[in-house]
């Protein structure tokens, strides 16, 4: 199995993430945000009344879609046995350490304009891993509280109404509790120069190796 530090072919890149982890990602990203859009539609009358052969066409979209992110979470747990280097992954964005407590004080002190220099990061910030964290139990919360609710879409004899009348509104809350988390990701990811380039790594695999120098410092591959 090729080492996960091996040098890409461009010198001024490093690899930052392999097959395995851009496409768990990718995966639960693309059904996440689906999900949500369909899920949002509920609080659109107008998108929420469209019928299809009977049925409530994004209601029936949603629930789809989650019985199949349900499937794609499974075969992300089995990806995680099998690859390395996405267990690699898995057990850097997990580990805590000082320097994840000293990075977020640093952050917060930046916050009200107080200088100091940044601690050394790995391959995660401390930001990164609470976003992991917090996307991960949101996940399973609302595939939860999604499961019951899918058969009870399809089914109304396992649940009761009572029963199903508690979940339905802590599946909505989650969704919109999480939020603000999502679009904090998309702002990093996407529209904020300094960080925008970590984008590069879940789409190609690599990075830039003058930004991996400035911003993971205890990580940057290939420097010996």
């Amino acid at each position: 199995m090729t080492d996960d530090r091996a040098r890409p072919p461009h010198r001024g890149l490093v690899r930052r993430f392999k097959v395995p982890t851009r496409l768990v990602h990718w995966s639960l990203s693309v059904f996440f945000i689906l999900l949500l859009l369909t899920g949002l539609t509920n609080f659109v009358p107008e998108l929420k009344t469209i019928h299809i052969g009977g049925a409530r066409l994004f209601a029936w979209a949603h629930v789809a879609l989650g019985f199949a992110m349900v499937a794609v979470a499974a075969v992300a747990l089995l990806a995680l046995n099998r690859s390395r280097s996405l267990r690699d992954d898995m057990d850097a964005l997990t580990r805590n350490g000082p320097d994840d407590t000293r990075w977020l004080r640093h952050q917060l002190a930046r916050l009200i304009r107080r200088g100091g220099s940044e601690p050394p990061v790995a391959k995660f910030n401390a930001g990164q891993k609470l976003n992991a964290l917090l996307s991960a139990a949101a996940t399973a919360g609302l595939l939860g509280t999604g499961v019951i609710l899918g058969i009870n879409y399809i089914t109304k004899r396992v649940f009761s109404t009572v029963f199903v009348a508690d979940v339905f509104p802590l599946h909505t809350w989650l969704a919109l509790a999480f939020i603000p988390v999502l679009l904090g990701h998309l702002y990093l990811a996407l529209i904020n120069p300094s960080t925008r380039e970590a984008l590069r790594g879940m789409t190609s695999g690599s990075v830039r190796r003058d930004w991996a120098r400035r911003h993971h410092p205890g990580w940057t591959p290939g420097e010996d």
